[in-house]
C-alpha cells in the first residue's frame, strides 16, 4: 500500500503541495513572538512556487500587530505563532524573485499563522528579509542551509516612499 501511495505521488506531482513549517516548539514559538515584537515588519512569500500561471504565489508586506501562541491544529505536540496582521502592499514576484520596488499598496486586515520558511523577518546578521528559519534555529525537518531562502537569496524591504506609512518608515531607517 505504501508503495502505492509513493508511486500515486510521482505520477501526479499536483499533489504534493510545499509544507508551510509552521509546527513549532514552545520555546520556539516564543521566540518567533519576541522576534515580531521587536521586528514587527514581515514579507510573507513562498520562495520555491511559481511566479506565473494559475497558482503564481504573493508576496505581502505585513505589519504584525499582535500574536498568540496556540497548539497546532495538525500536531497537539506542537506550538503555532498566530498573528493579527496588517497588510500594507502587494509585491508582484517575477522570474527573477520579488520586485521590491514596485509594490502596490493593499491595506487589510488578516490572521496569520506564522511559518518558518514562508514568513521572512529582518535576519540582523544578513541585514536583509529572510526566512524566520535563519533567525529562529529550527531543525525540525533535518538540517537546512541558512545562508540564503529554500529556493532564493534574501530578499530587501521595500522602501519606505512606496508604502506611505510612518511606522515603516521609523523603522526601516532604524534597519538599513
Amino acid at each position: 500500500m505504501k508503495k502505492n501511495l509513493i508511486i500515486l505521488l510521482f505520477m501526479f506531482p499536483i499533489f504534493s503541495w510545499a509544507d508551510h513549517w509552521d509546527n513549532l516548539t514552545l520555546q520556539q514559538a516564543n521566540q518567533v513572538q519576541d522576534l515580531l515584537n521587536s521586528n514587527p515588519y514581515i514579507l510573507d512569500y513562498c520562495d520555491c512556487c511559481s511566479y506565473e500561471g494559475v497558482y503564481a504565489t504573493k508576496i505581502y508586506l505585513m505589519k504584525v500587530k499582535s500574536t498568540d501562541i496556540v497548539i497546532c491544529d495538525w500536531n497537539s505536540e506542537y506550538f503555532n505563532v498566530r498573528a493579527q496582521v496588517e497588510i500594507l502592499a502587494e509585491i508582484p514576484y517575477n522570474q527573477n524573485g520579488p520586485d521590491i520596488a514596485s509594490p502596490r499598496l493593499n491595506k487589510s486586515e488578516s490572521d496569520l499563522i506564522i511559518t518558518m520558511n514562508y514568513t521572512w523577518a529582518y535576519n540582523e546578521l544578513e541585514g536583509k528579509a529572510a526566512p524566520i528559519y535563519t533567525i529562529i534555529p529550527y531543525d525540525t525537518y533535518g538540517k537546512i542551509k541558512l545562508d540564503s531562502g529554500s529556493c532564493r537569496e534574501f530578499t530587501t524591504f521595500p522602501k519606505p516612499k512606496y508604502i506611505k506609512e510612518r511606522a515603516y518608515k521609523r523603522w526601516y531607517r532604524n534597519k538599513f
